[in-house]
């Protein structure tokens, strides 16, 4: 934990109830990391990493991005890409068989995304609680580990 307390309000993370930080991978339908952003502090927002890393620059016409329910870019990607997201059910009690179909189509996909993050978080490197003087190489590393889930067996087929 920093000593600086407005550097600790930055790295802590309300989700997480620690100090963090957060990272964007982006997941190919293969299961392969394409795309590891630098380190943000804990208390960005997500909408926060997508503006301010160059994620967006790597977009391409008709690229399908799959995101949760809070991920909300669709104006960032102005029309360039389709943003993929489960449908909220509001004030129903139930989704359209539409709906349901949507949604267990994209719990599919978000699972690899989920297995890919988890053996990115395995990795002892970035396991434990590090000393602040690794902060300085704390993007290298999650880089390299990343790298490396990509030489593992690969989730998808």
């Amino acid at each position: 934990m920093p000593r600086d307390f407005r550097h600790q309000g930055n790295l802590y993370s309300s989700y997480n109830n620690h100090h963090t930080y957060k990272s964007l991978i982006g997941v190919a339908s293969n299961g392969a990391m394409v795309y590891v952003s630098d380190l943000f502090e804990g208390s960005i927002s997500d909408r926060a990493i997508i503006e301010k890393n160059g994620f967006l620059d790597f977009i391409n016409s008709g690229d399908l991005i799959l995101a949760d329910r809070g991920f909300t870019i669709e104006d960032l990607l102005m029309a360039q890409a389709v943003l993929n997201k489960p449908p909220f059910l509001g004030k129903r009690t139930k989704f359209t068989p539409e709906e349901e179909f949507k949604t267990r189509r994209i719990a599919k996909a978000g699972i690899h995304v989920e297995r890919v993050i988890e053996r990115v978080k395995k990795f002892n490197l970035l396991r434990r609680n590090n000393p602040l003087s690794l902060s300085p190489i704390a993007d290298q590393m999650v880089f390299v580990a990343s790298c490396l889930v990509n030489f593992q067996e690969p989730l998808a087929k």
